[in-house]
């Protein structure tokens, strides 16, 4: 009888490890992939301490059987670990509305001159997108965008089991979520696309009236400060914007770890 119940407890703590090691493995998908987390000046022990901490949270309440861990092997943990990269990327896609609005802004201000006429430099992005990056994180982290990820995780558990891929996440969604954010992209850049159409119309009739103008430099000391104007404006609607960003890639997410029953 002893050795019965020694036997159960062994199985019942093993069940309850592999349970713990699944579970980490999807937060840290999530910890490695989401934008908010995965900076990369983060030290590797700030990631792993609130990984840990959000397992022992749920793996109790999620505790597998011993023909269930039977039946899981490593196609489970590279699942696992999937699913909490694609939730995260999620995200990272959902921003490429940021990066369409960056490039379009610097192309008309002259700030990626360097990269139009040499596009296999492989030059760094510009100040200017590093600053529009770097406040639509800062609201994201002010809204807690973070932690409905998180919680979106956290609640996975019942609606997709180990080793099983969310139904709702297939090509149709994905394409829908990388559309939207060149939909988002595109309107966004709208103002500075019709302020700098003007502004070169102008200059463009300036040079036919005075041919003798060095379009070239008057051209650049015009469109460097149209570009704060722009970006000023686009500060107005910054909370708009990570708004539409946050929700497209949220929806994107509940349709796999939260419909897919």
């Amino acid at each position: 009888m002893t050795a019965i119940s020694a036997s159960g407890f062994d199985l019942s703590l093993m069940g309850l490890g592999a349970t713990a090691a699944l579970a980490s493995v999807r937060f840290l998908g999530l910890f490695l992939a989401l934008p908010l987390l995965s900076f990369r000046a983060y030290p590797l022990s700030l990631r792993i301490a609130p990984v840990l901490l959000l397992t022992l949270a749920t793996a109790p309440r999620l505790t597998l059987s011993a023909a269930e861990l039977q039946a899981l092997g490593l196609l489970a943990v590279a699942s696992e670990l999937a699913i909490g990269l694609v939730a995260g990327l999620a995200l990272r896609l959902a921003m490429l509305s940021v990066d369409f609005v960056v490039e379009a802004l610097s192309m008309h201000a002259g700030f990626s001159f360097g990269q139009t006429i040499a596009p296999e430099s492989a030059l760094p992005s510009t100040a200017l997108g590093e600053l529009l990056g770097m406040s639509v994180l800062a609201v994201f982290f002010v809204g807690d965008v973070h932690l409905l990820f998180i919680e979106r995780i956290a609640d996975s558990f019942a609606v997709v089991p180990f080793g099983a891929w969310p139904a709702g996440w297939q090509l149709p969604a994905l394409l829908s979520l990388v559309s939207g954010a060149f939909s988002v992209g595109l309107v966004m850049s709208c103002g500075s696309f019709a302020l700098y159409l003007f502004t070169n119309s102008m200059l463009g009739l300036v040079n036919r009236i005075s041919p003798q103008l060095n379009l070239m430099s008057v051209g650049f000391s015009i469109s460097a400060p149209l570009a704060l104007v722009v970006l000023a404006l686009l500060a107005l609607q910054l909370p708009v914007l990570t708004e539409l960003i946050s929700s497209s890639a949220l929806e994107f997410v509940d349709l796999g770890l939260r419909h897919a029953r």
